[in-house]
């Protein structure tokens, strides 16, 4: 089969968030199984125009930029057609294009008009969503057009939970025959190995028996950032020596830093921003639990990162961690609000034997039911239901 995929990111690209590694490791993983994948992408600073890695092939695109941010996505799209046009002119056709997420909805609706191509388009959130549970004007109404037409002119629409499934077919009215839910998956094996606990905490300035929890992910509305800083306090009072890591940036950074200065908890709470990926997987196996408090969460890949490096999680029961954490046996799951994330980490800091065996039970799962293979088999299922 020849699969053309759409995506704003990739790892071989410029990779943003969790769509790039989706995209990245499903297309590998696609290509394993005998399939002839192209990835049309974004190109980055320095990087050639085609590459085939993993033995998918690499189309990194160049388009006119634009102060108006909608606008430079419909250029992006355009590019991404012209560049599949000549190559199916090389190649021959390709049996189906996957568009993923908004930002290429306009590429999956042209390539129906332009060659009747037979077309699937992944969400990975909603504009919804990424607005806190919120309908917002100007931009936002655009945005939210897009991933109506999008998965209004796709003949199959993947989403990455049964609630992501359900808010779609709520928003955009997407009847239940047309919409699939796939699971993300996660590659396990970029989390063996050992590191010394002690050294990794040691480079923020956490002493070696420190509980330390971690927060991988923007700092948005979204993700609740704010409500696990307003938890510190409470689960400072447990354990006076506890510390909470946050990993990523974003709009909300600064008045959270303002904050912690505000609780006082400035000493206990470690910023760091962005971080390598290197530096991040050190950060997932030198921890003691990782903390998704989201108020809006489509998947949680982040869960099944912390899952591979055998840590539990404390995660919202919202969206994805809802439907895939076990409570008190992968994880603890509790509400968006301070009291019940701090009630969480005081109770991981209550019995770490307990949070250890938690943490196993989270390995298992992520190797067992989460594998990339898995996802491209159900992705093939989707492709299959279009008579390919």
């Amino acid at each position: 089969m020849r699969i053309a995929f759409f995506s704003w990111e990739s790892l071989h690209s410029i990779p943003v968030g969790g769509c790039a590694v989706h995209v990245t490791e499903l297309a590998a993983a696609l290509q394993r199984k005998g399939h002839d994948v192209h990835v049309f992408t974004r190109m980055g600073s320095g990087q050639s125009p085609y590459q085939c890695l993993d033995g998918v092939h690499y189309h990194r695109c160049g388009f006119d930029l634009n102060p108006n941010f909608v606008v430079e996505v419909q250029n992006m799209c355009r590019s991404f057609i012209s560049h599949l046009w000549q190559t199916e002119n090389y190649i021959g056709p390709f049996d189906v294009v996957h568009g993923h997420d908004w930002l290429t909805a306009k590429a999956v609706a042209w390539a129906k008009d332009g060659r009747g191509r037979r077309a699937v388009f992944t969400l990975h959130s909603t504009e919804f969503g990424r607005c806190g549970n919120s309908h917002w004007e100007g931009r936002s109404a655009e945005i939210r057009h897009h991933e109506w037409e999008g998965a209004s002119r796709a003949d199959r629409v993947i989403a990455v939970s049964n609630a992501l499934r359900q808010e779609v077919m709520n928003i955009y009215h997407i009847p239940d025959w047309k919409i699939r839910t796939v699971y993300n998956g996660v590659s396990v094996h970029r989390f063996n190995g050992w590191v010394t606990p002690s050294a990794v905490k040691g480079r923020y300035g956490i002493g070696p028996m420190d509980p330390t929890f971690l927060y991988v992910g923007r700092m948005a509305y979204q993700k609740g950032a704010d409500l696990l800083i307003e938890a510190v306090p409470s689960a400072l009072n447990m354990h006076r020596g506890a510390k909470f890591v946050f990993v990523g940036d974003g709009d909300m950074r600064m008045g959270l830093e303002n904050r912690c200065r505000q609780l006082g908890i400035s000493h206990a709470v470690r910023f760091l921003g962005y971080a390598s990926d290197n530096d991040v997987r050190d950060l997932y196996r030198a921890c003691d639990a990782v903390c998704i408090p989201s108020r809006n969460e489509p998947f949680g890949i982040v869960v099944l990162e912390g899952w591979s490096a055998g840590k539990p999680v404390v995660a919202t029961c919202i969206g994805g961690p809802r439907e895939i954490v076990w409570h008190n046996v992968t994880g603890l799951q509790v509400y968006p609000a301070p009291e019940s994330l701090a009630w969480g980490m005081r109770t991981i800091m209550g019995n770490f034997e307990h949070a250890r065996w938690m943490g196993r039970n989270g390995r298992w799962a992520a190797e067992s039911a989460f594998s990339w293979d898995s996802v491209a088999d159900h992705v093939l299922n989707t492709y299959h239901d279009l008579g390919i």
